[in-house]
């Protein structure tokens, strides 16, 4: 456990370092007028990456994300390997896949360097699509009625062909040369060890009686009805989803998608993963073309993915440092105690 309790390396990006950057790959078509390090803190953004917003004197706009150069080879990973975000290659890898066979809307990703010849950080260039989250369009009161049924319509079909994107191993993309080809062993085996992350980090939660919970649904193969690994973004929420929305256009009129969901956390496994059916609204259900949650099973899978997310917030924000997460760390932990309690009479069969 040694490499999950490591200190994280400082990093800062400079104005000058980004303009080299841009130099460097022939996108510095005018001078930066503004470089200012994301605000969002939706769950995909609980990573030791840094994101920022780069806006040129011509109005041309890009995303940096660069990561401390600890990080770069792929994830920290032990003997028994603890759950850690993807590294900058595997989301260039999984961007490309996305737009090889795909129509899903995405950042373009223009350069990819983990060399530390150019900038003393690996980094991943992409380009900056229109719009803002749909989270703050939410909370801005910017949508109508109508558009916001249409955008849950949108997103859930668009997250049905995201899980149409499938592959021939389960688990994270570091995880390739494992060939796990049973979910229930890829699963259980991240969940283990964000569990060991967490006990080493003090966070606390009644171990014993989840691992005895877990034992009973292994026991019973719970999550094994899940045969095709798909790409999952697991940690996309409605932060990580970018709308363009019009205030001089027309009440009801369309509103675009133009980035949908993140892979700093995506992973080959069950589509019920997914944070956005955490807590989905019935357009976004319909749109995916009916619930994923038919039996009381799968409602028990459902409590078991939310620790699961819970417990990789509170392990991923105290290596971060926490901070700007401090409202979903909260979140976390109250939940992690919700559901514990839930999964001791949660049927398996």
């Amino acid at each position: 456990m040694q490499a999950d309790v490591q200190e994280i390396p400082r990093l800062d990006v400079t104005r000058e370092q980004v303009e080299r950057i841009l130099q460097h790959h022939g996108k510095h078509s005018a001078p930066i007028t503004a470089l200012e390090q994301s605000t969002s803190t939706g769950y995909s953004t609980i990573t030791t990456t840094k994101t920022y917003d780069v806006i040129l004197a011509d109005g041309t706009a890009y995303t940096l994300k660069a990561s401390p150069p600890s990080a770069s080879a792929s994830t920290l990973v032990s003997e028994s390997p603890p759950y850690a975000p993807n590294s900058l290659a595997a989301e260039h890898a999984l961007l490309q896949l996305l737009a090889a066979q795909t129509s899903i809307p995405h950042p373009a990703a223009l350069a990819l360097d983990t060399t530390l010849a150019l900038a003393p950080f690996p980094y991943l260039l992409l380009s900056r699509p229109r719009g803002i989250p749909l989270s703050l369009a939410r909370a801005q009161g910017a949508l109508s009625a109508r558009q916001a049924l249409l955008l849950d319509l949108r997103a859930g079909g668009l997250l049905r062909q995201l899980h149409a994107v499938q592959n021939d191993w389960f688990g994270l993309p570091a995880q390739a040369q494992d060939a796990l080809f049973s979910w229930q062993e890829a699963f259980t085996g991240l969940l283990e060890g964000l569990l060991d992350a967490a006990a080493v980090r003090g966070v606390p939660l009644a171990y014993a009686d989840v691992r005895r919970c877990l034992a009973r649904a292994i026991g019973a193969f719970l999550f094994d009805d899940c045969e095709v690994p798909s790409l999952v973004s697991f940690a996309g929420d409605a932060d990580a989803i970018l709308v363009d929305v019009d205030v001089e256009a027309a009440e009801d009129a369309e509103v675009p998608v133009t980035a949908f969901l993140s892979f700093s956390h995506a992973l080959w496994g069950d589509p019920l993963l997914e944070t956005l059916f955490l807590d989905p609204s019935a357009a976004l259900t319909e749109g995916y073309g009916g619930s994923p949650i038919v039996f009381a099973r799968q409602k028990t899978k459902r409590l078991w993915y939310t620790l699961f997310l819970a417990l990789m917030v509170v392990v991923q924000a105290a290596r971060d440092g926490g901070g700007v997460h401090e409202d979903k760390v909260e979140w976390a932990r109250r939940t992690l105690d919700e559901v514990v309690q839930k999964l001791k009479d949660a049927p398996c069969y």
